[in-house]
């Protein structure tokens, strides 16, 4: 029991002996059966922190074999335990020690990521993901190494879109290592993690924000030039845990031309501002359909309003997308980095450009710049 005070549950970030997890222990001639309620049924994390509590006993030598059973927290144990958090939370500011909630919303490090920009909206289903994905893919062809982090625990597609299957492993030094698509991008979602894909995360806020910030911190990134977040569609607690937690650099936002969209992305953009996380424009998805006989453009969602839009809300237009059947069908095949937009690309050279009037700004005050190029 000791040892396993060392171990964190995973979701929460406090010792599993504080939090009442360990429910039994059973030693036999060196062979330890360990027996862990879990907070979460199914919880997605639920290996990690059996190789925790592996490693913790097994550590000092002592220990010829270590099982670790799970098993489930009842619905009074759970609100038990959020009772004491709740109490300990509201005496954390003048009492030290004893049982607190577990990590705050500080922001956290960027490491060897030199600019992390997420992807948003407040309406769902107007292709974030596509953009996210043609983005890193666009930046990608430019010799960029580019990261994609998909923070939409509940709806999770970036995998899919862009071909990624099998399971993220810890490396060397202890950190999660991404997984690759066809060019080389480092992909991480909530997906790769479930046992199965097709069961839905049904957590509340504090287990979002923990796993969303794990996601982040938690992986080996290594160094990139970009880092692209895909957000949940809302202003809730996720897109809220990656714009308090992240060091954004930069916020592009996707609409598409319905009036609804519209008025619904405008709570996005507004949440972007009080975050002061600094907007880099707005790109309309499905502004219309360029009849593949004629020619002629067909705005089945009504009247292309990205434009204005943007400027009602004193934001850059970056630019339409049109509707096109290739990109479900690609996104649908894993496939989506085939796909080529002239205006994601377009988003992609501005991005360089800013990179490189940073980077001639910094050598201005530093003797050694943080080049953005590739090469560096």
């Amino acid at each position: 029991m000791e040892r396993l005070k060392g171990v964190l549950d995973p979701e929460i970030g406090r010792s599993i002996v504080d939090l009442n997890m360990v429910r039994d222990i059973t030693v036999d001639n060196g062979n330890v059966t360990v027996k862990i309620a879990l907070t979460v049924a199914h919880c997605p994390l639920a290996k990690t922190l059996q190789t925790d509590v592996e490693n913790a006993v097994r550590k000092p030598g002592d220990v010829e074999s270590v099982k670790v059973e799970t098993t489930t927290m009842t619905r009074r144990e759970l609100e038990e335990l959020r009772l004491r958090l709740q109490t300990a939370s509201t005496a954390s500011s003048t009492q030290k020690d004893g049982l607190a909630v577990g990590p705050g919303i500080e922001r956290l490090g960027k490491r060897g990521i030199r600019s992390i920009i997420a992807i948003i909206s407040g309406k769902g289903g107007v292709g974030k993901s596509f953009v996210t994905s043609v983005l890193a893919s666009e930046l990608k062809k430019r010799g960029y190494e580019v990261g994609v982090l998909d923070a939409d625990l509940t709806g999770p597609s970036i995998a899919k879109v862009l071909g990624v299957t099998g399971k993220p492993y810890k490396g060397a030094g202890g950190g999660i290592v991404p997984l690759r698509t066809t060019s080389g991008i480092k992909v991480m979602s909530i997906n790769l993690v479930l046992e199965d894909p097709s069961m839905p995360v049904i957590w509340r806020g504090p287990i979002v924000n923990s796993v969303i910030r794990q996601l982040y911190w938690d992986v080996d990134w290594g160094d990139l030039h970009y880092l692209l977040v895909d957000l949940p569609p809302g202003t809730s607690d996720a897109p809220l845990t990656v714009f308090q937690s992240l060091p954004l650099d930069g916020v592009i936002v996707v609409s598409s031309p319905q009036d609804l969209a519209s008025m619904i992305v405008s709570k996005s953009v507004n949440m972007a501002k009080k975050m002061n996380a600094p907007i880099l424009g707005l790109v309309e998805n499905m502004s219309y359909l360029k009849c593949p006989s004629c020619g002629d453009m067909m705005k089945l969602f009504g009247e292309p309003r990205g434009e204005k839009l943007a400027l009602s809300q004193g934001v850059p237009f970056l630019g339409a997308v049109p509707l096109d059947p290739a990109i479900a069908r690609l996104s649908d095949e894993g496939r989506i980095e085939e796909y080529s937009s002239p205006i994601i690309a377009s988003i992609a050279d501005e991005l360089r450009a800013r990179a490189a009037k940073q980077a001639d700004q910094l050598a201005q005050a530093l003797p050694i710049a943080w080049s953005m190029e590739p090469s560096s």
